[in-house]
């Protein structure tokens, strides 16, 4: 019998055990589908105790995706480098572009909300960061600084949020924050933007859009991300690299600024693609 790592009747219970009782089975049911929680059981009982690196491969190869990378030989060689991209699928292209940078550098981590951090095979790729609260605990703090100081690239997604879709009809992030920009300088680390060029289903983005309009606080849309994985199941995907932009130079305006610019540096390679 497959071992249940992601057990929906179990979370409820231990969540939210009144509403458990309530919901119909049904309901139960269709949550159980599109967590994928039999697909994703499957593959996690026979690679659990795989290494982060070989985890995400056989991953990738489970999903049957594929990817090109444009530029590549603009990607560093060498120095303290900080990588960051539009979050465009919300979990899959994170798993890919650690793929791609754990293949040219050895090693890679992501800034992840620290949630994350039950996936155990995955805890070595990944930087946790508390996204509730508006201040990290010192542990948190430390181990980023920690990170930065080191020779590992490191990949942001400085939006914190997969896109959205605007009221114009464009898929796009969120405002970026700082975060990267006051990091990188503080740690001497230069920035390589990236753009993943990709997007999740209209349903995705209807129902984050209609959520908003309605005032709904909680991000439902969420509890769709392993369906919209599976939705680009046997994808090809196309990531752009840009021109590297040195430490010195991060500093010549406020830091939030600074991460707009570099948020449209990053969107003007998907048309140059």
């Amino acid at each position: 019998m497959t071992d249940k790592y992601i057990d929906i009747d179990a979370v409820l219970e231990a969540k939210a055990p009144s509403l458990k009782k309530k919901l119909p089975g049904f309901i139960i049911s269709y949550l159980k589908r599109i967590a994928h929680e039999n697909e994703l059981n499957d593959f996690l009982s026979k690679n659990w105790k795989e290494d982060g690196i070989t985890f995400i491969s056989n991953f990738l190869v489970e999903l049957g995706i594929s990817y090109d990378v444009d530029g590549a030989d603009k990607l560093p060689e060498s120095g303290r480098n900080t990588f960051v991209c539009n979050h465009a699928l919300g979990g899959l292209d994170g798993i890919i572009l650690l793929k791609m940078l754990c293949d040219k550098y050895g090693e890679a981590k992501v800034v992840v909300n620290d949630i994350l951090m039950y996936i155990s095979p995955m805890k070595s790729l990944f930087i946790p960061v508390n996204v509730v609260g508006d201040k990290q605990n010192k542990e948190s703090v430390s181990l980023i600084d920690e990170c930065m100081e080191s020779e590992i690239p490191i990949l942001y997604f400085p939006s914190g949020k997969v896109s959205r879709r605007d009221k114009d009809g464009n898929i796009a992030d969120l405002q970026w924050k700082k975060n990267f920009v006051t990091k990188s300088i503080e740690h001497r680390r230069n920035v390589v933007p990236m753009f993943f060029d990709g997007r999740n289903s209209n349903f995705f983005y209807n129902l984050a859009y209609w959520r908003t309009k309605f005032g709904i606080r909680q991000n439902i849309e969420m509890l769709y991300l392993a369906d919209e994985m599976y939705k680009n199941k046997f994808a090809h995907f196309n990531i752009v690299i840009g021109d590297t932009i040195g430490c010195d130079s991060l500093g010549d305006m406020p830091a939030i600024e600074k991460a707009r610019v570099i948020r449209e540096k990053c969107y003007n390679l998907s048309k140059k693609n």
